[in-house]
This record gives C-alpha cells, structure tokens and sequence, in this order.
C-alpha cells in the first residue's frame, strides 16, 4: 500500500538512549573519576559540566551529550547546522554500550528498572498546509467521516499510542512540524548560484549548487515528525541485553513499523 510520505526523503534528526537505574548514590563520591574513564575511551570528548545531580560529558563537533547521575542515564545526538547527518546508529550503539558500561561498572549497580532508545524520523513537505495534509491522510488514525461531519474538520492533528512488539513497548507519536536552521551564507548563496550565468567556472559551480541543495535538504522547514520510542521494563541488562543489541534491535524495528504507520488512505 502507499505511504504518505516518500520515504527516500527521510531524515533522521535525534537519538536518544536512556538507562535508569537504583542504588546510584555512590554518584557523589564517584562522578569525576566515571568522568575520567570514559573520556579515556572515546577521542574528540569532552568534559561540559558537573554538579550534584550529574555530569555531562559532549562531543561538540558531532552534537552528541552523555549525561549521567545517580539516578539514570542518556546518550543524545541531534542534527544542528553543523551536524547535517547523524551517525551510522550502530556507532551510536557502541558508544552507548561503552559508556553505558563503565558508569554501571563504577556505580556497581545491578538493578535497572528501563531501558529506552528513541528516534525522531523527519519527512519533508512543500508547505505547511501539506506537513498538515499528511497527519490527515494516514490510515492508521482516520478519522469516521461521520464524526467529521458533526464536529466539523480538524485544522490541526497529531496522533500518538503505545503497542507492544515482540520484544519491547513502542511509543509511536506523529505530528506535522515546523523548523528553522541558521544555515551559513555560503551554502544559501551556493543554492541559489546558476552555473549558466557564469563566465567560467561553470562546472565547478554546479557542483557546489548540488552540494549546497543536499545539505539544505537535510533541514526541512515542514514535514511529517515520526517519533518512535521503544522501551522495556525491568530489562535483563547487561547479561541478556547488552546496549547495542537493544539499540539495534529497536531501529531496525521502527524500520518495520513505518511502513504500516505511514499507509495512506489515498487512493
């Protein structure tokens, strides 16, 4: 069946994994050297901040956070206007298991009641008025044209819902959205250069236009949001689920998934 979307425009704009866990106290009395250990491991990081209720760790040139207390935590990337593609999300994986790991290791916990790994897809659409077009149009969530006729048509739509796969909980929110990116000036004015006006240098312009309209494309001001969340309680983690696999397992689900969620009710 048709989706309402191309899926070849697909963007991935944010990760995020999370880890919660009990019994992190020693936090206060262990941050820095947790700190320490894991910016040995991963080259390019960097130490951001640290106070009582946790630590923050970055990798600035890729716009990727860890954060950690004593409580749970998080690995988060998103695109900015220097990131314009996230990483390959098994390198995301690895680095998570590995920082993963050592704070568990060193806050010697072994009870952990979730653990999560989220992704927001984005899809491109000319106009405001088609980013709406498209909530509207997908046959998961149709609306009876009976209720529409005795509550009139909805201007604005989002949709969201929980269901159970086979291995993990799925929180599945779609909604149209709208963004602005301070793109530099070069890349705007690349965009707009016609290689024809040229005296020379012609194709060496039309090679920076397409450059420039890829990057641009990476950052659509209106589309369709499709934010997928997988989760699970009380997780067999680490000897049954290392991170990675669950990460994996997760995005290669949500793979599967848009496929259905996205049908339209088109003909």
């Amino acid at each position: 069946m048709a989706t309402v979307v191309d899926f070849r425009t697909e963007v991935i704009h944010r990760y995020v994994f999370e880890l919660r866990y009990d019994f992190g106290q020693v936090y206060w009395d262990r941050a820095g050297r947790i700190a320490k250990a894991i910016l040995a491991k991963q080259e390019e990081w960097d130490f951001s901040e640290i106070d009582l209720n946790g630590c923050q760790l970055v990798h600035r040139s890729a716009n990727l956070a860890f954060n950690f207390g004593h409580e749970k935590l998080d690995l988060a990337q998103t695109q900015s206007a220097d990131v314009e593609e996230l990483l390959p999300v098994h390198k995301f994986s690895t680095i998570a298991e590995s920082a993963a790991s050592i704070v568990a290791e060193h806050l010697e916990i072994d009870s952990f009641p979730r653990i999560g790994f989220r992704a927001w897809l984005l899809y491109p659409a000319c106009d405001r008025e088609e980013s709406h077009r498209f909530v509207h149009d997908l046959g998961l969530f149709t609306l009876d044209s009976a209720v529409k006729e005795s509550i009139g048509n909805p201007s604005e739509v989002s949709h969201r819902l929980v269901i159970e796969r086979p291995s993990h909980m799925l929180r599945i929110a779609v909604a149209p959205f709208e963004q602005h990116i301070d793109l530099p000036p070069s890349v705007l004015r690349a965009a707009r250069t016609r290689p024809r006006d040229r005296s020379r240098g012609q194709r060496q312009a039309a090679i920076d236009r397409l450059k420039a309209e890829r990057t641009i494309g990476h950052y659509p001001q209106f589309g369709l949001l499709l934010d997928f969340d997988a989760y699970i309680e009380d997780p067999p983690y680490p000897d049954e689920l290392p991170v990675s696999d669950f990460i994996s397992n997760s995005f290669e689900d949500f793979q599967k998934t848009k496929k259905v969620v996205l049908e339209t009710t088109r003909a």
